[in-house]
């Protein structure tokens, strides 16, 4: 009843202004007031920002429209909008309206056909409700300028002065004219513009999924196209809602913290560079050590997990078992020098852009001085000490051996398209990086599909084709409430083994064994892909 009474009241009010106007311009100087200007008056509802879309083309943002209903102030409007609205739209839209202005009203996924008197426009949602791969997206402030990830980096191209807005034509008393057609901009919801990552919407739903059904409560996983070193996901946890980021800034999980970017120590992955600069420096993969589950150094003692004596193993054996005492001898045989030589090929200790000014951090590489103290060396060999790396410097390792010696500098954005489809920007992926022999990756591979098959990584196994890869304990030096001394666990690999396409990191900030933690991870990515 209230509804109906506003209705009638306000096109009572309407109607009587319509009068006035009437007896206005027979009074005064008819060649005046019957001259209709160009003048508009406007609503702007949004200004565009350029979408971002994944490798097929799928947007990863403004996936969705929220549809406004604009109206000027007509009898015809009130009638219609009265039968086509909910109540509380249509009071939402009337206390405007009854003003003498033009008024609008979120009506979500409802259309109202345009007439004369009103029209719907379609808002675009930057991010809405499940976002996707957040934090290289990144997001934008209250100003509309981008603040992180590529939304940051990319700024200017995806800024345009396309404007969302309703323009209502009046005569020069600035009153609307009658049945004049309401004027907007198409290019709004028609460009042909956006930022285009090699992200496939697809894997990346998969990671995200996994990724927050798994234990891995602060962490992160990175998904690359071994051929091309195109990333095809990137997730890290815990998430952030882009469009309330105020509300994660005190959190103590530092959940805007991109952790697939970021340096943590790495523990035993690194046994594979060691490995490989082994193989690369003449070292046979027969080479053989035997282990007594620990080791003294300098008068330091050294132990192998849980002080387990390994036996007699040779390079296949100690991945498999994970023999921290086998891989110190192998870098005492090396010397800091060829493990660094070998280190720094792979990326480590090095910036890495994955796109235009964004950044995985260089990490922390120890010195040769450094090393050249038995027991740093000691660390090192099984990824210890003062030694970090990110996600994306430890999937370069199992790129390379997957892809016959050789990988390419991880990147996630192909090119840019302006408003009218023009490309004006293109990422020029780097040259390959030939870190070992085709002969060396081969026998790396075999060795990694063992870990999997019969070793530390067991629960990585994937069901109809065989993976690859290394798990990872690290000590951090970090204690919580209790006392217990908080670990970093890893997992790296790829698949499938006989023919490798995709290679898979996974790391969590505050976990149990990289085989408990992180492997089965793995599994369940790989897996979901192949499907």
């Amino acid at each position: 009843m209230e509804k109906r009474v506003i209705a009638v009241f306000l096109a009572f009010c309407l109607a009587m202004g319509g009068i006035c106007l009437r007896l206005y311009t027979v009074t005064t100087d008819t060649e005046a007031a019957s001259y209709i200007s160009s003048h508009y008056k406007n609503v702007t509802l949004d200004t565009l920002r350029l979408p971002i879309y994944d490798c097929n083309g799928k947007p990863l943002v403004n996936r969705r429209c929220e549809n406004f209903v604009v109206a000027k102030p007509t009898e015809n409007s009130v009638s219609s909008l009265y039968e086509n609205l909910s109540a509380e739209e249509f009071d939402t839209i009337a206390t405007t309206l009854l003003q003498g202005s033009v008024g609008y009203v979120n009506v979500g996924d409802k259309f109202l056909k345009q007439n004369r008197s009103y029209i719907t426009l379609k808002k675009f949602v930057r991010y809405g409700e499940n976002p996707i791969a957040t934090h290289l997206i990144g997001y934008v402030n209250s100003d509309g300028n981008g603040v992180s990830g590529i939304e940051r980096c990319f700024d200017s191209y995806m800024k345009t002065d396309v404007s969302l807005y309703a323009g209502f034509l009046c005569d020069v008393n600035g009153d609307f004219v009658d049945g004049a057609e309401i004027k907007t901009d198409p290019l709004y919801n028609n460009h042909k513009g956006g930022v285009y990552l090699t992200v496939d919407s697809i894997i990346q739903n998969i990671v995200q999924e996994e990724l927050n059904a798994s234990s891995v409560k602060k962490g992160a996983v990175v998904v690359c196209d071994i051929a091309t070193g195109e990333i095809k996901a990137l997730a890290s946890a815990p998430e952030y809602d882009p469009d309330n980021v105020a509300d994660f800034l005190n959190d103590k999980d530092s959940p805007l913290t991109n952790r697939a970017l970021s340096a943590y120590p790495v523990g035993s992955v690194f046994k594979v560079v060691v490995a490989a600069c082994a193989l690369e420096n003449g070292i046979s993969q027969n080479f053989s050590f035997n282990c007594k589950g620990s080791v003294q150094i300098d008068g330091n003692t050294f132990h192998c997990n849980n002080s387990v004596a390994h036996g007699l193993l040779n390079m296949q054996g100690a991945l498999v078992y994970s023999c921290n005492c086998y891989f110190i001898e192998l870098a005492k045989r090396l010397g800091e020098k060829a493990i660094l030589e070998t280190a720094s090929a792979f990326g480590f200790g090095s910036l890495t852009e994955i796109t235009k000014d964004l950044f995985s951090s260089k990490g922390e590489l120890p010195t040769a001085e450094e090393l050249k103290i038995s027991g740093n060396l000691a660390n090192f060999a099984f990824g210890q000490g003062r030694f970090t790396a990110t996600p994306i410097q430890i999937i370069n390792v199992f790129n390379a051996i997957a892809n016959t010696g050789k990988y390419t500098t991880p990147y996630c954005v192909t090119y840019i398209k302006n408003i009218d489809g023009e490309v004006v920007y293109n990422f020029d992926a780097k040259a390959p990086v030939h870190a070992i022999s085709e002969k060396n990756a081969k026998a790396l591979t075999d060795m990694l599909v063992s870990v999997v098959n019969e070793g530390t990584a067991e629960k990585a196994q994937t069901q109809g084709f065989f993976s690859a890869g290394k798990t990872a304990t690290a000590q951090t030096g970090m204690y919580d409430e209790t006392g217990k001394e908080q670990l970093c666990t890893w997992f790296g690999g790829f698949f499938p083994a006989d023919n490798p396409r995709y290679s898979v990191v996974i790391m969590s900030e505050d976990g149990t064994t990289g085989g408990e933690d992180c492997a089965p991870v793995f599994k369940a990515i790989a897996e979901r892909i192949v499907q």
